[in-house]
This record gives C-alpha cells, sequence and structure tokens, in this order.
C-alpha cells in the first residue's frame, strides 16, 4: 500500500501528468487568434462583397448616364440646325425683296398693272400631293 501510496503522491508523477503553465494560455491563445482570424476574414469579404456591390451600382449609373449624355448630343444637332435655318428665315424675312415675292406667291398679291390668273390644278398634281 505504500508503494501505491507513492505513486499516487508523488510531485514529480503529478508534474508529469499535471499540464504545464503554458500549455493553457497556448490553446487560449490560439483560440483567440483563430476567432481573431475567422471575425477579421468575415470582415473583409463583407467589405469587399459591399464594394463590389457599390462599384456595380455606380457602373449601372455611369452608364446610364452615358447613354443620356449621347440622346442628349443628338437632341443638340437637331436643336442646331433648326436653329440655323430660323436664322437663314429672319435674315431672308428682314430682305424686302423676298417678302414682296413671298406675298405674291402665297398670298397672290400683285403689282400694279398685273393681273392674276389662277390656273386649275392637273390630275397628276392633285394625286401627287
Amino acid at each position: 500500500m505504500k508503494a501505491e501510496a507513492r505513486k499516487l503522491f508523488n510531485p514529480q508523477r503529478e508534474e508529469l501528468n499535471k499540464p504545464s503553465r503554458n500549455q493553457f494560455p497556448q490553446t487560449k491563445k490560439r483560440k483567440t487568434i483563430r476567432i481573431h482570424r475567422i471575425i477579421l476574414t468575415t470582415l473583409f469579404l463583407s467589405l469587399l462583397i459591399a464594394s463590389g456591390i457599390y462599384m456595380y451600382s455606380q457602373n449601372k449609373i455611369a452608364s446610364a448616364k452615358q447613354h443620356e449624355l449621347s440622346t442628349l448630343h443628338v437632341e443638340q444637332k437637331k436643336v442646331a440646325k433648326t436653329e440655323k435655318d430660323l436664322n437663314r428665315q429672319i435674315r431672308l424675312l428682314n430682305d424686302p425683296d423676298f417678302i414682296a415675292n413671298y406675298a405674291r406667291d402665297q398670298y397672290m398679291f400683285s403689282k400694279k398693272g398685273e393681273t392674276i390668273i389662277i390656273v386649275p390644278k392637273s390630275e397628276d398634281e392633285i394625286t401627287s400631293n
């Protein structure tokens, strides 16, 4: 019995079976490092996904603005052409000779001594209009 008691209460044996002081902090430290890695990886992936979604939405907005810009360029060209035509008409309407010819053609005005004769339109001219 004394031999068994010595084996059970041997201080050296207790130290062998007993974990060292550094074992618990290392496993605890490893667990905390592992948790920190998981948290950082999750944060990095969520940041990556959020930035991807943001870039996609910005790209969609930019392409819509580009389409709108091209539409406005086409409209600007039409307006510039209309403005050019209107400026030409303004110049012509400021000319007294043009106004006289226009009034004679459109409203059948005549000069002194002229007689206006209206010629009926032919069948071909009626069907073409």
